[in-house]
């Protein structure tokens, strides 16, 4: 019986709590640009090219996949040198 009349009493203090943080609320008088939206959407396009780059190397890794540059450098110092 205890434990059910602290929750009671935990129950309405926070609901006063609440009540009392939303009487005491003074409006706040903003201004937000409307260049703010479009810096949202760059940042977020940026975060997903930038995700979208780190996954592409990382599964190039896994897979070792290279591009026929990198291959062709492999190769010729895979080679050995012919001494004069």
């Amino acid at each position: 019986m205890q434990i059910v009349r602290r929750t009671a009493i935990l129950a309405l203090a926070s609901v006063e709590l609440v009540v009392l943080l939303a009487a005491l609320t003074k409006p706040a008088y903003g201004y937000v640009d409307p260049g703010s939206g479009l810096l949202a959407v760059q940042v977020g396009g940026s975060m997903l090219a930038g995700g979208l780059f780190i996954l592409r190397s990382r599964l190039r890794r896994l897979f070792n996949i290279t591009s026929n540059g990198e291959k062709l450098e492999a190769e010729k110092s895979a080679q050995p040198q012919a001494s004069k």
